[in-house]
């Protein structure tokens, strides 16, 4: 629920009490009921919410009519709004790079839950990057326009072509295009609106998408993974837009692109003269020959009823969820998300094997019979590492293929992600109790002390910003300040902390409050005033 944003109630029917008691079918199914507690209606299958609210609005104004309807507001208090602020907070999908010519390499990362694009400079032993670039404001919105100030919605898969870093942009429906070089963000696909019905006319962003996963490019071709519609689409020259694979049924369906169908085709991967698609409502892995007749193939999966966690080769074979995938040295690496491992998959035997990962969620480290992830979506490879999107625990790890172990990644450079262009109206307002001061100059000094096992991060400035003002400071020594006053006032101290685990320097957190302090003025008031903080 906090994954996807969502704040309404949730009821797991683990034991299907709700499902029996509704006569429920098949999934999903909307029941529709009345301000008494009758049901009005029962829609099985995917439904267009327009043609529904008409329903909706109908019930409304017959009980408003009738005096029934009461429109108090439910006082919900998300799991969310207890979420401490993280770096990373649900990344999705990875993509390696090297420049031509150059020493550095790079790991961009889809900070989904962030809605934005890290690009992070890879330490030479790879247990470390700096970030050095941040994509996207922050807050989910469609706008284009310099790195600081572009806006994107829940975005995943990327690839690059030329100086362009293409965004499978989501929840926007659309594709989004980085020019490295100037770090300017544009649309060259979708129009912000979800996909209804048949494909539409006209260019690339006249067409509306349904919920773009993954890309993969080559020259002037990208290949989209329409996870929304079932189907892999093809833009070219950023110009033609078009169905590249699958009818639009969710169904599990070889043969002919043309004939074929897919369940939420979720990432791709070339290899062998083959795409590979991590299918992932199906619970699959497929593949499309790339030739003058390209055929679609199914190499494990048995469609959406059948999943679990099997290794081995033939139709007894389970995944469960799988929603990434690379091809790396003659293998498929699969994240394996609801089972919580990365397993490889011979694409010349058909065997599967499990590589990382106990089948139980945690975020250990160390060998990989014995490492743990937390529904893992993206991994990618590179000089026998494999980086891994490790989502639920919104982090990044590393494996070594050759040691046969697992670490994690951790980032420094967090000042990028919280700066002076933090929108303070959009952080948390916590109030200070009212203190009283002389009237002139006032000294003010933060105390910050953290919950037992948490110490301040010494590798990124803790910072406070009053007004225009910015000051930084370390651990060691409490920031102080001084300010004015002349009459009742209120000043307000934004604060942002960046700090880790006393035993564990892989959990970092980042918290952001506004802190309010009331003054008020007399003659025998304080000259100096100590703020105290306690972060829970």
């Amino acid at each position: 629920m906090m994954r996807h944003g969502i704040d309404h109630p949730v009821v797991n029917d683990a034991d299907f009490q709700i499902w029996q008691q509704y006569a429920i079918r098949a999934w999903p199914t909307l029941v529709l009921i009345d301000p008494r507690g009758k049901v009005v209606d029962t829609q099985s299958g995917e439904i267009l919410a327009e043609e529904y609210a008409a329903k909706i609005e109908t019930l409304i104004a017959d009980f408003e009519a009738k005096e029934l309807l009461d429109r108090t507001p439910l006082e919900l208090r998300p799991e969310r709004a207890a979420e401490p602020g993280r770096p990373l907070h649900y990344p999705s999908k990875l993509l390696l790079a090297q420049p031509e010519g150059g020493s550095a390499r790079y790991l961009f990362i889809a900070d989904t839950g962030h809605h934005r694009l890290l690009k992070v400079e890879l330490a030479a032993d790879d247990r470390s990057g700096e970030i050095v670039q941040v994509f996207g404001t922050g807050q989910p919105g469609l706008r284009d326009g310099p790195a600081g100030e572009a806006q994107f919605h829940d975005p995943h898969g990327m690839t690059l072509s030329g100086p362009n870093l293409y965004v499978a942009d989501t929840e926007n429906h659309a594709i989004r295009a980085i020019d490295l070089a100037t770090n300017e963000v544009r649309t060259v696909a979708g129009t912000g609106h979800k996909a209804h019905g048949r494909l539409g006319s006209g260019g690339p962003t006249d067409i509306s998408l349904r919920s773009p996963w993954a890309l993969w490019s080559e020259e002037a071709v990208l290949l989209i993974a329409m996870a929304g519609s079932h189907q892999i689409w093809a833009l070219v020259d950023d110009t033609r837009l078009g169905i590249f694979a699958g009818t639009g049924a969710e169904a599990l369906v070889d043969g002919p692109v043309a004939e074929a169908a897919f369940n939420q085709p979720s990432d791709l991967s070339v290899g062998f003269g083959h795409m590979f698609v991590a299918d992932a409502e199906a619970s699959a892995i497929r593949a499309i020959s790339l030739g003058e007749d390209p055929q679609v193939m199914t190499l494990v999966g048995q469609g959406l009823f059948e999943f679990g966690d099997v290794d081995g080769t033939g139709g007894h074979v389970r995944l469960q969820h799988p929603t990434g995938l690379t091809f790396y040295d003659g293998l498929v690496y699969i994240a394996d998300s609801y089972n919580h491992k990365i397993k490889t998959l011979d694409p010349t035997t058909g065997e599967v094997k499990t590589l990382i990962g106990t089948g139980q969620p945690g975020d250990m480290d160390g060998a990989f019979f014995e490492a743990e992830l937390y529904e893992p979506e993206g991994v990618v490879a590179s000089e026998g590492r494999l980086y891994i999107a490790d989502t639920n625990n919104h982090l990044i790890r590393v494996a070594d293929l050759a040691a046969g172990t697992l670490q994690t990644l951790m980032l420094h450079g967090l000042e990028q992600l919280v700066g002076r262009s933090a929108p303070q109206d959009l952080a948390e307002v916590h109030r200070l109790a009212p203190v009283e001061v002389a009237p002139g100059e006032v000294e003010v000094t933060l105390t910050i002390s953290l919950s037992e096992g948490y110490k301040l991060n010494p590798d990124a400035p803790q910072m406070i910003q009053w007004g225009e003002t910015m000051l930084t400071f370390g651990p060691a020594e409490p920031p102080h300040f001084n300010v004015t006053v002349e009459q009742e006032t209120e000043i307000d101290v934004m604060v942002t902390l960046y700090y880790c685990q006393t035993n564990d320097q892989r959990l970092c957190l980042i918290h952001t409050r506004r802190l309010r302090l009331p003054l008020t003025v007399a003659a025998d008031g304080q000259e100096q005033v100590d703020i105290r903080y306690e972060v829970d």
